[in-house]
């Protein structure tokens, strides 16, 4: 009976040992479940950074009136076009096509300068430009010479002005293409003594020379102009000069010779006279050739007119000398 017992409390006890077996792992299962369910908090995520798209594109835009705007630019088909096209590329002009236009420009140049000689623009009002030999000579320009100073210019018609000292000219036009198909050329004497050679005109050519008074129409000629401010004279040492009071009226005007000039008779002794009335002034052309003279007042009446010699006074000076000297150097008559 003993020995029953004793196998009872074993069998009993290996009972209890197997049950505590499979209530284990339900158990841990329990406590793995339990823990899962509390869940460690997590670290706050960062701000969300912009992504870019793969095709996205950072593009620096030119705009007009120098304003840049940087972006990311997702293109799309028909804007790519238009943002090759925000600032069209500026094409530059070839550069014989500005070298011509330069050589257009340009009329002849300077020749030769000696002492102070400025130029300026005809628009401008004071002479600020020296002038040096071998620089380019364009119509719209104004040149003087001060004291003790004369100047060449050789123009690309082969024609020549030379400049005595305290002269000043503007070169209104040179060898412009006018209406009617000529090329014009108008030169103004403004004050001083100028000397020039001009070659031969035809009916598609034409070269002025201009006072405030008159104006004369050249034609393969060497001459002389000089104004003083009171009287303005011109002389002709070979070829032919039309020379007028009436510029616009010239070729209606009949034309005269200075041989034909008469100066105005003594008057005679006081008589009574009646009142004043305005007297227009007379309208003249006058044809000089070789070795004569015309002198008008700044009024443009005409004070004296004929011919002269190489051995008068007036033509035994340096400037005369000068400028013959010159013109032997060139070739010239």
């Amino acid at each position: 009976m003993k020995y029953i017992s004793v196998a009872v409390l074993i069998i009993a006890f290996a009972m209890q040992i197997s049950c505590k077996s499979s209530d284990e792992p339900k158990s841990g299962a329990a406590i793995s479940e339990k823990n899962s369910e509390q869940e460690v908090p997590q670290p706050k995520a960062k701000a969300e950074e912009p992504v870019k798209e793969e095709n996205a594109v950072e593009k620096t835009v030119d705009v007009p009136k120098s304003v840049q705007v940087t972006e990311a630019v997702k293109p799309t088909a028909g804007e790519k076009k238009d943002i090759a096209q925000v600032q069209p590329e500026k094409k530059e002009e070839p550069k014989a096509k500005k070298a011509a236009q330069k050589q257009t420009d340009e009329k002849g140049m300077v020749s030769y300068v000696e002492g102070n000689v400025k130029k300026k623009n005809i628009e401008e009002a004071d002479f600020k430009t020296s002038v040096a030999e071998k620089t380019a000579v364009k119509s719209r320009e104004s040149y003087k010479t001060m004291v003790k100073s004369r100047a060449e210019l050789e123009l690309s018609g082969l024609d020549i002005i030379r400049l005595a000292p305290k002269t000043t000219v503007d070169l209104v036009a040179l060898y412009e293409e006018t209406k009617d198909g000529k090329q014009k050329t108008d030169i103004k004497l403004a004050e001083g003594d100028l000397w020039a050679q001009v070659n031969s005109s035809d009916e598609k050519s034409e070269f002025m020379m201009d006072t405030d008074i008159a104006a004369a129409a050249i034609t393969g000629t060497n001459f002389r102009m000089s104004k003083d401010g009171e009287l303005t004279e011109m002389k002709v040492y070979h070829g032919e000069v039309k020379i007028s009071n009436a510029k616009e009226k010239m070729d209606e005007l009949d034309a005269k010779s200075v041989k034909d000039f008469k100066q105005p008779g003594q008057v005679s002794g006081p008589k009574q006279i009646s009142g004043p009335k305005q007297v227009s002034l007379e309208e003249w052309v006058y044809i000089v050739k070789n070795m004569q003279q015309i002198t008008f007042d700044r009024t443009g009446k005409v004070v004296s007119a004929g011919e002269f010699k190489a051995t008068d006074k007036a033509e035994k000076n340096e400037w005369v000398d000068w400028n013959k000297k010159r013109d032997r150097q060139k070739g010239l008559k």
